[in-house]
């Protein structure tokens, strides 16, 4: 009898279990889906914008660039104040500030003005990822911890393939200003969501102030973590070549020998639905080989796609854009476990700086890629991307070594 009451009382601990990180799950993959939906629908209707504000094709991408860099900078604060006020009240109140100034999208008239308030929007949004990431290394079992992490890496892939494949879709039936309008509810409505499933805080223990001098030695201290700073030059390559990839891939289709819309050309951005498989099994590949092991063979297949794209053959091109961004998602998902996995002390900290580089790189090389498509072609572009990727290969590879004198033995299973 006390043996069949036990058996029950641990099913129903492993059932409550199970719901809790279910909610979990639900929660943040929700976030990150509504927040890189709404910065990242911009992206496809590129060639759209540059014929409406009269743009030249080479600087349309800096409207993209300043989401991001703003987002990045918000990250170096973002992060710290997790850390003071609590990762769930941080996402929500992110979510509510950036569905409030998109509503602001359709009254703004001019170019300049277009750019800088989609900058600020981004840096609205900055708190997100850094306060989920932390929330998933305090609340999640380690054992599943670079599972539960690839799910939200793959809430973010999803939020970035619908914003793609919507805006490019609706733009063929309605205004500009009615999809700023649609994501900004989504915004709000996320907000709503997260603030009933997602669990409270057990295991968050606020920092006692927010001083600045306080927040510049932390930081200080990460970079002195070669692990964290090595994988820091990582996130930039890895946001930067996927970032340029899709600012110029409509560009680049609706030309000879392809001749594609704009709007058939964002249904690639379909195959973001990959990371549903991608990001989860990276986290479980680098829990049995390592992750930087993984991370060297994921980075020598993506350029093996860029390397696809310089086919004529349609059919080649989107195998390789395919193959390209399957792996980035198992990449970023490897990244985040690993600084949450190696910082050790200020883990919302040290995941924005992941962060600020990784959005930075997007910003930065996403922008530069447009003067190098401009001047040299498609040849010149995935040229530089996989040198790009050459060099995340010799920075994985070094830190493998590393991983590899103290890398754990994984579990079997999770009871």
């Amino acid at each position: 009898m006390a043996i069949n009451t036990l058996q029950h009382n641990e099913q129903g601990a492993d059932q409550v279990k199970a719901s809790h990180y279910i909610r979990v799950i639900l929660a943040l993959a929700l976030s990150g889906l509504a927040e890189l939906a709404s910065l990242f629908f911009i992206q496809p209707l590129l060639p759209i914008l540059a014929v409406e504000y009269d743009v030249p094709v080479s600087q349309v991408s800096i409207i993209l660039s300043a989401e991001t860099a703003l987002l990045a900078i918000g990250l170096l604060f973002t992060g710290t104040l997790s850390d003071h006020y609590g990762r769930k009240k941080l996402i929500i109140v992110s979510l509510l500030l950036g569905g409030a100034l998109t509503l602001l999208c359709p009254l703004v008239q001019s170019w300049a003005m277009l750019v800088v308030l989609r900058a600020v929007i981004g840096l609205a949004l900055s708190g997100i990822a850094a306060a989920a990431t932390a929330y998933i290394s305090e609340e999640v079992a380690p054992v599943v911890a670079g599972v539960v992490t690839g799910y939200f890496v793959f809430g973010n892939s999803m939020g970035g393939m619908s914003g793609r494949v919507i805006a490019s879709q609706l733009i063929e039936y309605t205004s500009i200003n009615n999809i700023f309008y649609g994501f900004a509810v989504s915004l709000i409505a996320v907000a709503v969501l997260v603030k009933f499933l997602l669990p409270a805080s057990k295991n968050f223990t606020p920092t006692t102030t927010l001083n600045v001098l306080r927040v510049v030695k932390g930081a200080a201290d990460h970079f002195k973590n070669r692990k964290l700073a090595l994988a820091f030059v990582i996130s930039f390559i890895i946001f930067g070549v996927f970032t340029s990839l899709y600012n110029y891939l409509a560009f680049f289709l609706k030309a000879e020998p392809f001749n594609i819309s704009p709007a058939n050309a964002g249904l690639i951005s379909i195959s973001f639905a990959l990371s549903f498989f991608t990001a989860p099994q990276a986290g479980r590949l680098s829990a049995k080989y390592g992750s930087m092991n993984v991370l060297r063979i994921l980075f020598l297949l993506m350029a093996t796609g860029m390397l696809l794209t310089l086919a004529s053959n349609v059919v080649v091109f989107i195998v390789g854009a395919v193959i390209f961004t399957g792996c980035f998602f198992g990449c970023h998902s490897i990244g985040l476990s690993w600084v949450s996995k190696n910082a050790t002390h200020a883990r919302g900290q040290a995941v924005a700086l992941y962060l600020f580089f990784y959005y930075m790189g997007g910003s930065v090389i996403g922008f530069v890629n447009g003067f190098v498509f401009h001047l040299t072609g498609w040849q010149g572009m995935t040229g530089f991307i996989v040198v790009l990727l050459a060099i995340g290969v010799v920075v994985a590879s070094y830190l493998s070594a590393s991983e590899n004198q103290s890398l754990p033995v994984p579990a079997e299973s999770v009871k």
